[in-house]
This record gives C-alpha cells, structure tokens and sequence, in this order.
C-alpha cells in the first residue's frame, strides 16, 4: 500500500543556474570596464607623450634660432629621435635647409628673419593601429583570470553549498532522508544549519502524523464495526418485534390443522372430504412456511447477492414488507394503501438493505398513527431515481427535533419506549445504497419519508 505521506517531486525545471549567469554578467561588465579603461589609458599616454615630444622640439627649435650657420648634417641628425620626422630653417623668403617630411604636429620658432620649423609626428595617431590589439589582448587576459577567480569562488562558496541544498530538497520532496553540509558562504551556512533542523522536525512531525493516521485507521475500523453491530442490532430487535405478531399469526393455522389432521385420523369422513381436508392442511403449512421464510430472509446478516452488484425491485420490496407487518396486532385498524407506478426501473442496492429500511419506516408510521390511520406507500420514477414514499395520518415530526430526526438517539416516543436508532441506521443503509432519505410534514398532516435510490442501469 503506497504511504498517504509520500508526495511524488515535482518536474524540475531545467535552465541556466546561478554560476552561468553569474559568469556572462560578469564578463560582460569586466569586458566593457576594462576596453574603456585601456582606450582611455591609452589616449591619455599618448597625449602626454605628444606634449613632452612638443617641448623637446621648442628647445630644438630655440637652439638653431641660436646658431649662426645651419648645418643640414646636423638637422639629419635629429629626424627620427624625439618623434622628430622633419625640420625647416628659413631665413627670410630664403630656405636655408630642410631636413626629412611634414609631420602632424608642428611647431614654429621665429627671431628676427630667421624661422625654425620642426614636424613631429602623433603618438595618439601612430599607436591607432596597434591600440585594438593591445586591448582585446589586454581585455582577454584579465578577464579570463578575473573570471577564473570568480568561477572557483562562485563554486567553492555559492554554486557548490546550493546544489547541495537543491539536492537535500529534491530528496525530502521524494520522501527521503537528508542532509546538507554547512559550508560555503554565511549566509549559505545558516540556511544549512536551519535546513537541516527543519529537516529533523519534519521527520519528527511525519512519524507522528503516521501515528495518528494508524490511530485514525485503527478507529474507523473499530467505529466501522461498532456501525454494523448496530445495523445488525436493530435489525434483530425489528425481527424480535415481527416475531410477536407473527405467532399470533401462526397460531390460528396451526389449530385449523391440528383439527383437520383429528378429523381424517377419526376416519368418519368420505375419501373427497379426506381429500379437501388435507388440500386444507397442505395450503395452511404453506401459509405459515411463506411467513417464516419472509422472516428468516429478512434476519438474514448478509444478503446472498453480493450488495455491491445487487439490484432490487423496489415495489417487491414493499410487498414483502407489508406482507411481514401485516400479522401485528397494532395494524389490525390500519389501512395501507399501495400506490405503485407502472414499469419503474430497478434500484441499484441490495433487497435486504432497503426491506430493513423500509420495514423501520413502516413500524414507525404504525406507532404515530397509534394503530388507527392510513399509511400510505408510493413507488414512483423520476429521471435516473426510483423514488418511495410512506406517509402517514399521524400527528406529523414535531418541528424541533426536525432538522436532527435522523441523529442517533433522537426519537419522538416516550422514554423507555424508544432507543432513537432506528431512523438513524435507515439514514446510514440509505447512504450506503446510493441514495437519500429526507423526512418532512407535507400541508395535508402527518409525516412523509422519502428515499430515493439510484436507478439500475
């Protein structure tokens, strides 16, 4: 038998964990951090490396404006050095040397007539080539060992001590014992140290919901028991009350055939009287053989067609039950009338069930009517339901007790007259077909029982 307390775990749901994510938003955002910071570092060195190159070529500048002769050996000299790539001496209108090519920096020096010019070239321009390389290499290598670091970090202190929680989760969800090592970061830690205490409670509290559940089983046996000891109670105290009218019942027959058998064994009498007098004898044995039969059925602990499959006719029902009462001396000024519709449908249930609720339903009515009245019993079809009614004329429910006549030890007879039990085991077999009994005071008086069962298919 599968455990009520075990719950099959939910589907996981598949998609990227925490140290994936993690990793592409990091890598992201150290990727664009660190491409900014080595553009802006590198245009930042350029620039400074444009302003020394600038001041060296003023004092270079300055120097010639100095000399009194140019010498162009000289000026060749400086090309190349410094970031230097050409100089220009003018003199007036008159050039008196020029030395290498035209650069993207310049800067001019003039005294007098004479004008010294020196070209430079860009730091900021010369490095624009190699700059995207230098930084998709510098970008790779520290974020490769950023990311690294961040990998073992996120694993060793996050990635790890969660799936170990995830884990415990999945095997507490399956029904199963865990355990989650503390480690990994404080928090972490604490959730371990709180999981695991939370995992000890819930054993605690799932042995004990075990030991109220056996309990529970334990106790609707013992009430299931104590159910159908009482059904079976008030059955027998039906038979017992059955039991008296019915050997006042037998009675008579058996002294009609103590003195039919006096007068054949007399041997008085012709063969065709002899013959009339044991046809007389035989229809009187059959009598009180039906009337026996009825009763031990009815007495019967459990029906012979297994009630789960059973079906019944419910009209028959009724007239072995009238059939039954019909011997009590309390009936004796009462009229029953049958109302019976035509062509109504089996009712799924045992026979024996309903002839115990409809035997109950019909020495109650007695009772109420005091032994002088009409009870009237109906057997009709709605759509799916065999319905049956008894009415009686007596003095109807008393409305008090109305809405709790079918309660157990709830009765309208004196006390010492009634144990309350009888409508309220109607109300269980009823229940137990399938059906409904509901209990009412219709506006022309008295009291009117209603059961509707299941139709058979």
């Amino acid at each position: 038998m599968e455990d009520p307390l075990e719950r099959p775990p939910e589907p996981r749901r598949h998609g990227l964990g925490v140290r994936v994510q993690l990793m592409v938003v990091l890598g992201i955002g150290f990727g664009l951090s660190v491409l900014l910071l080595g553009f802006a570092t590198t245009r930042l060195g350029a620039r400074a490396i444009d302003r020394e190159r600038m001041e060296s070529a003023r004092g270079v500048a300055s120097a010639f404006l100095e000399v009194q002769s140019v010498d162009a050996e000289h000026l060749s000299e400086l090309v190349g050095t410094g970031g230097v790539v050409g100089v220009e001496v003018h003199e007036g209108d008159v050039v008196l040397a020029v030395v290498g090519e035209v650069g993207h920096l310049v800067v001019e020096r003039r005294r007098g007539e004479r004008l010294v010019v020196v070209h430079l070239d860009s730091a900021e321009v010369s490095t624009a080539g190699a700059l995207p390389g230098l930084l998709f290499l510098y970008v790779g290598l520290t974020a490769a060992v950023i990311l690294l670091l961040t990998y073992v970090l996120l694993t060793r202190l996050i990635v790890r001590p969660l799936g170990a929680l995830t884990r415990a989760s999945e095997r507490i969800a399956a029904g199963k014992e865990a355990h989650v090592a503390v480690e990994g970061t404080a928090e972490l830690a604490r959730l371990a140290v709180s999981f695991n205490e939370m995992q000890k409670q819930l054993g605690r509290e799932k042995e004990a919901l075990r030991g109220r559940l056996a309990e529970l089983e334990r106790t609707t046996a013992e009430l299931r028991a104590a159910q159908q000891s009482l059904v079976r109670s008030e059955k027998l105290a039906s038979v017992g009350r059955l039991a008296a009218g019915i050997a006042h019942e037998i009675g008579n027959p058996l002294s009609a055939i103590s003195g039919l058998v006096e007068l054949v064994e007399s041997g008085d009498l012709e063969p065709e009287e002899q013959r009339e007098f044991l046809s007389r004898v035989r229809k009187e044995t059959e009598r009180i053989n039906r009337i026996i039969r009825d009763l031990l059925d009815f007495a019967r602990s459990e029906p012979t067609v297994h009630e789960v499959d059973a079906t019944c006719d419910v009209v028959e029902v009724v007239e072995d039950a009238v059939r039954l009462v019909g011997p009590q001396a309390d009936l004796r000024q009462v009229t029953l009338e049958r109302r019976f519709e035509p062509d109504v449908p089996r009712a799924a249930g045992s026979a024996a069930r309903l002839a115990q609720v409809v035997l109950n339903l019909l020495l109650n009515a007695a009772d109420a009517i005091g032994g002088e009245g009409t009870i009237r019993l109906e057997v009709t079809s709605e759509e799916g339901w065999v319905r049956l009614v008894v009415h009686d004329t007596g003095p109807g429910i008393p409305p008090e007790i109305l809405g709790e006549l079918f309660e157990p030890f709830v009765t309208t007879k004196p006390p010492g007259e009634g144990t309350g039990l009888g409508l309220a085991v109607c109300h269980t077999l009823v229940e137990q077909l399938g059906g409904t009994l509901e209990a009412e005071n219709p506006a022309e008086g008295g009291a009117r029982f209603t059961v509707r069962l299941p139709a058979a298919a």
